[in-house]
């Protein structure tokens, strides 16, 4: 008995101490697991660092670096722009025959006279030198004074080699000179030169209107390999290298050098990077963790295994060799440890597809997202040849103004624009359109100043004068029926068209569109706008007309022009009406003109005008009520510029008369035929520095101590001007004018997606003889006796139709011949002549 008490007492004892020495690895197991934990979170702190400094902030410098190029290539762009605008002026001064008679003759007067139109004309010119030959020399009494730098500059003109602007010191300040041999024909001999002053400020405020925050802008002056002279520096930066950008056919150049808010700014395309960082860090950290936890298993196995072996020894000491001995060589497989779940879940191992290679996952995130297909939210058909145009509430929503408003203020962005110019028109619709399309500008993080419910000609007005912005956006459908509505976007003073429109679309698919928070102002520009033209236009006696508005924007402001210019006003549909309910607002449409005739002729006006529902075309009736046609009116137009002007150019579209071409011409111009719409006529007329254009839909540019934008009350204006200075009615002027016989706009109905195909397939295969054909904008067909052209509409889904000829016989012989080609092309097109 007393035998089996201390046997059961020794083995009671021998399971106690194997229990206390398996409880002491336990607690080993444990504290690995922290310490691998906390090794996990040390090496994981330092791989963030270490992936933060080489990936987020290598990837955002980087940014940094393309943005800061971006910038400094924007300005040196639109400085190369107004270089090569000033080039333009300059040349059209030059050009002219009399200048050179002028100083070769001696003659003072002319040559003051020359002087008073250049200073009158050329954008920020100050002064004008003329030198004859071996005339120049060092004089500090001129102004601004002769000095090395400008005999240099003469004497290169002298030469014919290519002038060259520089910028010198004049006075402290900075100005820019540029010399010009006279005559401009490089194939003369030069008589002499002008030496021409500039101020520098309108260069300097390209510089300056770029964002400032984003660094330092400094316009730089560089001779060969000598230092650059800084001219003009705006801002500040200090992050980075500076980056270069060379302004063409200057010694000029843009240096930028980035700041910390565009550090700040540059975060986009690094969500990835960081995602990468906490999947590296999170992978170290569950790596550690169970590494300690196998580190503290392996371990306490190890402690029970030696606990077995001593529990074994001793139980073999008290009991024999009843218990089996424990082989203490044998190897544990790793495969044989037991894994907990969260343990395979942090491994991966109940999950294949979390295995597959990071980098595969980041290259197709980090991969710019470009949609496969068409957005059928963005129609493609309303981005036209020289606006956005559609129907409101189907094609053109306000979420989809909002994403075109973001679009064009990053595109303004670009450009080096801070703020949008914002106007609208009366139509029903473009209240809420100009609500969204500004709250998608300000996402952008471009301002807006809006200038509420205006004609285009005054948004126009505002960008070539207000000094916040050369930039806007106009909300209107121009004579389009009432449920219409869209966009007219101005850019740096240009005004966007085909491609560039096309463009805009292609940001809002792309996503390539900024975020920022812009701020919204309110200003009225109407004011400026009368009293710049009530400074300009003198009339010589009293003049009375009928004013038909159409229920469109100009009823805001046109009667209060007029009245201003001392006419005798009679409205007629001027008040707001965006439902047009008198007639549509069109005064192309010769039906919609019956009322201002019959109001014309009831209070015996001198002339009555109509304009289109923006504002930007007119026609005119006169007091027998006969309608002159815009083509018409820009024969007289031509007249009195070209014969005060020689040499000047005439712009005048596809569609217009025959007959400019010859006017123009013996008056000494030079007559170019165009595309048709305002956005290629005013990009036509910067291009080749004319002083007058217009189109027979009722566009007239007029340059001509104005700014060169179509724009119907100021044409009208300087129409006015012209009937009071020569004392004659309206009929007897015109009828000093060759006259033929010349259909209306024709509007062929048309698919939207056919109305090119079918005009490119007609100039093609169309077969009109010895006819010449033209076809930059569709096919006209000139013959000896008169013409005829067939165009799709960028405007509306139709084709356009016009013929003009001697005889009304001729005329017909000619519709009967470009409507039998028409219908070879598609035989289903079917013209109604009484529209």
């Amino acid at each position: 008995m007393k035998h089996s008490l201390e046997k059961n007492f020794e083995k009671a004892e021998s399971k106690k101490n194997a229990g206390d020495k398996r409880k002491e690895p336990q607690s080993i197991s444990r504290i690995a697991s922290i310490v691998g934990l906390g090794l996990g979170l040390i090496v994981a702190l330092n791989l963030g660092i270490y992936l933060h400094a080489s990936k987020v902030d290598s990837a955002r410098m980087s940014n940094v670096q393309k943005l800061s190029q971006q910038r400094a290539d924007i300005i040196a762009t639109s400085a190369s722009r107004y270089i090569e605008e000033l080039k333009q002026q300059v040349t059209f001064f030059t050009k002219k025959p009399t200048l050179a008679a002028h100083l070769t003759l001696g003659n003072d007067r002319g040559m003051n006279a020359a002087k008073a139109a250049m200073l009158k004309n050329i954008d920020g010119l100050f002064a004008v030198q003329v030198f004859g030959n071996g005339a120049v020399q060092l004089n500090d009494a001129a102004t601004p004074p002769v000095r090395f730098t400008q005999l240099e500059l003469i004497r290169n003109a002298q030469k014919r080699n290519k002038p060259l602007p520089e910028a010198s010191k004049y006075e402290d300040r900075w100005i820019l000179q540029w010399a010009a041999p006279i005559p401009f024909d490089p194939n003369q001999d030069a008589v002499g030169v002008l030496l021409l002053s500039f101020n520098i400020d309108v260069l300097a405020a390209l510089v300056a209107t770029d964002k400032v925050a984003l660094g330092e802008t400094v316009l730089q002056q560089k001779f060969g390999t000598n230092k650059p002279l800084d001219i003009y520096s705006v801002g500040s930066g200090t992050l980075g290298e500076p980056v270069t950008a060379k302004i063409p056919d200057t010694y000029w150049q843009v240096r930028f050098t980035p700041s910390y808010y565009l550090y700040e700014s540059a975060k986009k395309d690094t969500l990835i990077i960081y995602l990468v960082i906490f999947l590296s860090c999170a992978f170290v950290v569950a790596v550690c963790s169970i590494a300690g936890r196998f580190v503290g298993r392996f371990i306490e196995s190890k402690a029970q295994e030696k606990a077995l072996i001593t529990g074994a020894a001793v139980a073999k000491t008290h009991a024999g060799s009843d218990m089996p001995e424990v082989p203490l060589n044998k190897q544990a497989d790793i495969l044989d440890v037991e894994i907990s779940e969260e343990d395979e879940d942090l491994l991966g191992l109940d999950d294949v597809e979390s295995t597959q290679p990071l980098e595969a996952i980041t290259d197709a995130q980090v991969a710019e997202a470009v949609p496969e297909a068409d957005d059928p939210s963005v129609p493609d058909v309303i981005f036209r040849a020289y606006d956005i145009r559609g129907v409101a509430e189907t094609q053109i929503t306000k979420e989809l103004a909002q994403r075109i408003g973001q679009a064009i203020g990053s595109e303004a962005i670009d450009n080096g624009q801070e703020t949008l110019i914002v106007a609208r028109d009366a139509r029903l619709s473009s209240p809420a359109l100009t609500e969204y399309l500004v709250r998608g500008i300000l996402a952008s993080g471009c301002h807006v100043l809006n200038i509420g419910t205006v004609p285009t000609p005054i948004l126009y007005f505002a960008t070539a004068t207000l000094k916040q912005s050369q930039s806007g956006v106009m909300v209107t459908a121009s004579h389009n029926p009432g449920e219409y509505n869209g966009f007219k976007v101005v850019m740096n003073g240009k005004s966007r068209c085909d491609d560039d429109i096309k463009a805009i679309r292609r940001r809002i698919l792309r996503k390539d569109v900024y975020e920022g928070n812009g701020e919204e102002q309110h200003y009225d520009v109407v004011p400026e706008y009368i009293d710049t033209i009530f400074s300009d236009v003198a009339l010589a006696g009293d003049i009375s007309m009928v004013i038909d508005a159409g229920n469109g924007v100009t009823g805001n402001v046109a009667p209060r022009l007029f009245e201003e210019l001392g006419c005798h006003v009679t409205p007629l549909f001027c008040d707001l009406d965006g439902k047009f309910p008198n007639h549509s607002p069109d005064p192309l449409v010769e039906g919609n003109l019956q009322a201002l005739i019959d109001k014309v002729k009831e209070t015996r006006a001198d002339l009555g005008v109509a304009f289109d529902g923006d504002g930007d075309r007119l026609v005119v009736v006169t007091s027998s009520g006969k309608i002159i046609w815009p083509d018409k009116l820009l024969l007289m137009f031509a007249k009195d510029i070209v014969s005060r002007n020689p040499g000047a150019d005439v712009i005048f579209d596809v569609k217009s008369t025959r007959h400019l071409a010859s006017l123009v011409t013996s008056y000494g111009g030079r007559p170019i035929m165009w595309k048709t719409g305002h956005a290629p006529m005013k990009n036509k007329m910067a291009e080749t520095g004319a002083l007058i254009g217009g189109e027979y839909s009722g566009h007239i540019f007029i340059k001509d101590r104005w700014f060169g934008f179509d724009d119907g009350m100021y044409a009208a204006a300087r129409l006015i001007e012209i009937v009071s200075l020569q004392g004659e009615s309206l009929d007897m002027m015109f009828d000093e004018f060759p006259d033929s016989p010349a259909t209306p706009e024709i509007r062929v109905p048309i698919d939207e997606d056919k109305k090119f195909g079918v005009v490119e397939k007609l100039a093609q295969v169309g077969d009109f003889g010895h006819g010449r054909i033209t076809n930059i904008d569709g096919v006209r067909v000139d013959f000896p006796e008169g013409w005829g052209l067939v165009r799709a509409s960028n405007t509306s889904a139709n084709l356009t139709l016009r013929f003009e000829a001697d005889t009304v016989e001729a005329m017909h012989q000619i519709k009967a011949i470009m409507v039998k080609e028409l219908r070879k092309v598609d035989p289903s097109i079917t013209v109604d002549w009484g529209k």
